[in-house]
C-alpha cells in the first residue's frame, strides 16, 4: 500500500491523525510505510542529475570496486550527497511532514544521523541478505527492564527517498516483511549472517519488492531483512538514504548507549552536539554541511523538534562530501578547496 498526502496535509505540514496512525501501524507490522508526495519533481531532478554525475566521477576515477561495493556487491554505491546550495533541499532534510513520521515513530528529539547517496548501476549483482541494524535490546529481561515490549520497539528509522520510479526493472531493493521482528537473530554469536539459516529465511518467504514512486519515500525498520539486487534497465538507479535515531541514542551512529555516569548525562544535557565516539570518548558528532546552507536548516519550520544534526563550515570554506558518509561527520572540510573523489 502506497499512503498518498492531500493537499490539506502539505499546506498544514502535518498528517491526518488517522493516516498517521495508519502509517505507524504498517511500519511496526510490517517494518516499512510508502508515503508519496513528499519530495518535490525539482528537487528530484536536481539531485538525480548531481548524483548521476557524482557517480560516473566516482567510478571514473577508482576503475575498480568502490570499497563499499567489495563487501556488498558490484555495482552498489554509497555516495555522499552534495554538502552545498543548491544541492541541499529544505522539502529533504527540513520536511515537517518527514519529522511528523520520524517523531511518530522514534518519539520527541529524534535526530538526524545519516545522509547519503544510494546508488544501483547496470550490471549491478544480487547483495547478501542482511539487516541494517541489531536489536537495541539483545533480550526479553532487558527489553522488560527497560519498560519496553518484546520484540522491542526501533530506535532507529530507514528513509529511502525515490529520485525517480524505483521498480524491479532498476533494481529496488528486496525486502522479508515482518522479519524485523524476528528475535532469533538476537541470540547469533558476532559473525553469524542470514545466509546461514535458511530455514529461518524461508519462515518469511517469498520476499517483496521495496518499489517507491519518485518523490515518495519508504520509511523502514532497518532490522527488516532485505538486499540490493541487479539493476536491469541500461540507466543508472538514483536513490538517497536517511537514518534517524531516536533521542536516547547516544553514540554518533544511532546506537543505543547506557552510563551510570551522572556527570557524563550532563555533559550531554549541556552540550547536545556530543556523541559518543567509537573509542568512549565524548565529541562533536554533527553532520557537515557548508555555510551557504545554514538558513535551510535553521530557518525552516520545526514544529516536531527533531534534532537536525548539523553544522556549517566558516563562510567560504569547501565541504568535500566525496569520502565515506558512514564516518562521523559524513563529509570533510576540504582546506584547499577542491572536491572530488579520493583514489
Amino acid at each position: 500500500m502506497i499512503f498518498e498526502l492531500t493537499e490539506k496535509e502539505r499546506e498544514s505540514q502535518s498528517l491526518r491523525v488517522d493516516k498517521l496512525s495508519a502509517i505507524l501501524a504498517a511500519i511496526q507490522t510490517q517494518g516499512f510505510a510508502v508515503v508519496n508526495g513528499l519530495i518535490s519533481p525539482s528537487t528530484c531532478d536536481l539531485l538525480k542529475q548531481s548524483i548521476l554525475e557524482d557517480a560516473d566521477k566516482v567510478v571514473l576515477n577508482i576503475k575498480e570496486l568502490t570499497p563499499h561495493e567489495k563487501v556488498t556487491g558490484r555495482g552498489h554505491l554509497q555516495l555522499g550527497l552534495r554538502r552545498h546550495a543548491p544541492f541541499v533541499k529544505g522539502d529533504l532534510v527540513a520536511n515537517p511532514l518527514i519529522e511528523h513520521i520520524v517523531t511518530g515513530v522514534l518519539g520527541v528529539r529524534a535526530w538526524l544521523g545519516f545522509y547519503n547517496g544510494n546508488v544501483n548501476r547496470p550490471g549491478s549483482v544480487h547483495q547478501p541478505l542482511h539487516f541494517d541494524r541489531p536489536f537495541s535490546w539483545r533480550s526479553e529481561d532487558d527489553a522488560i527492564k527497560d519498560g519496553q515490549s518484546w520484540p522491542p520497539r526501533t530506535t532507529t528509522l530507514s528513509c529511502s527517498v525515490a529520485l525517480v520510479d524505483i521498480t524491479k526493472v532498476n533494481g529496488a531493493t528486496e525486502i522479508y516483511p515482518g522479519s524485523h521482528l524476528e528475535t532469533e537473530v538476537t541470540q547469533w554469536p558476532p559473525g553469524e549472517r542470514l545466509g546461514d539459516h535458511p530455514d529461518l529465511v524461508a519462515r518469511y518467504a517469498p520476499p517483496s519488492t521495496m518499489s517507491i514512486p519518485a518523490g515518495g519515500i519508504c520509511f523502514r525498520d532497518p532490522r527488516m531483512w532485505h538486499r540490493g539486487v541487479p539493476n536491469e534497465s541500461p540507466e543508472t538507479r538514483p536513490m538517497i538514504a536517511l537514518t534517524y535515531h531516536a533521542a536516547g541514542c547516544l553514540h554518533w551512529r544511532g546506537r543505543l548507549v547506557k552510563t551510570n555516569s551522572k556527570a557524563v548525562m550532563r555533559r550531554f544535557v549541556e552540550d547536545p552536539t556530543l556523541r559518543f565516539m567509537d573509542d568512549g570518548t565524548l565529541a562533536d558528532g554533527r553532520l557537515l554541511f557548508e555555510d551557504n546552507t545554514r538558513a535551510i536548516f535553521t530557518k525552516s519550520a520545526n514544529p516536531y523538534k527533531v534534532n537536525r544534526n548539523v553544522r556549517f563550515a566558516d563562510p567560504g570554506v569547501r565541504v568535500n562530501h566525496f569520502l565515506d558518509a558512514h564516518l562521523v561527520g559524513g563529509a570533510r572540510l576540504a582546506s584547499d578547496g577542491i572536491v572530488e573523489p579520493t583514489k
